[in-house]
């Protein structure tokens, strides 16, 4: 089973070109997407690979790709679960999204001058 992901956040570190066991080149990065949650990137298109190599480090992002369970080994040599996302698309200098400005809303004329039950609206509110 594949599972698709779309995740945003900024680059821990350089990205870092490598080379596979079967003699592909390959770019990987590390994101992070919250304060307890860092995604490990993988570029295997060379087109992808090279926008992503062209980054530094603290980079805003977006990308999409196939997810991946990816363990890894701790400094403490414990084994810790980890995600990994081999990328399809990436999105660069996008920052994560911004809540648009909260605008007044438009008041309602009110129906004969009265509220509910009848009493007259008192729109002299003080705080």
């Amino acid at each position: 089973m594949t599972m698709h992901t779309f995740t945003a956040g900024e680059l821990i570190r350089d990205p870092e070109r490598r080379t596979a066991g079967n003699g592909n080149p390959f770019v990987s990065a590390l994101l992070r997407v919250d304060a307890d949650t860092i995604v490990s990137l993988t570029a295997f298109d060379s087109a992808l690979a090279e926008r992503l190599a062209g980054l530094k480090k603290g980079a805003a992002l977006a990308c999409s790709g196939r997810l991946q369970a990816r363990p890894y080994t701790d400094r403490d040599g414990t084994l810790r679960p980890g995600l990994g996302v081999a990328i399809t698309e990436l999105m660069v200098g996008t920052a994560p999204p911004q809540r648009a400005e909260r605008r007044p809303r438009a008041k309602a004329a009110p129906a004969a001058g009265a509220g509910a039950g009848g009493a007259p609206f008192d729109d002299d509110i003080t705080f």
